[in-house]
């Protein structure tokens, strides 16, 4: 389905998911699991979904922003790991 950029509903521009997937370079399938799990909000009319601009737009800047520890209000954010298991400080006996 190619992009539409004149599908309004009122004074709001919506997007088809197939639609929304090839403006904002996402796959179809990406945008319906992000659906499933709540990170975009979309209305079902009939058998599709649609989504507005805004929400798109809220979307794709979200995903753009670094996630887990390259977040920077994350507590580890630029610690190095432990790199596995620490070993024990053992002093050199004298025996």
């Amino acid at each position: 389905m190619a992009y539409n950029e004149s599908m309004k509903i009122g004074d709001v521009e919506v997007f088809t998911l197939g639609e929304a997937a090839e403006k904002y370079g996402v796959a179809r399938k990406t945008l319906l699991t992000q659906i499933r799990r709540g990170n975009l909000h979309a209305t079902l009319s009939g058998h599709i979904y649609l989504v507005t601009a805004d929400e798109m737009a809220r979307y794709d800047e979200q995903r753009k922003q670094p996630r887990g520890f390259a977040r920077p209000d994350h507590p580890l954010h630029g610690k190095r790991g432990g790199g596995g298991r620490r070993k024990k400080d053992h002093a050199p006996s004298d025996g």
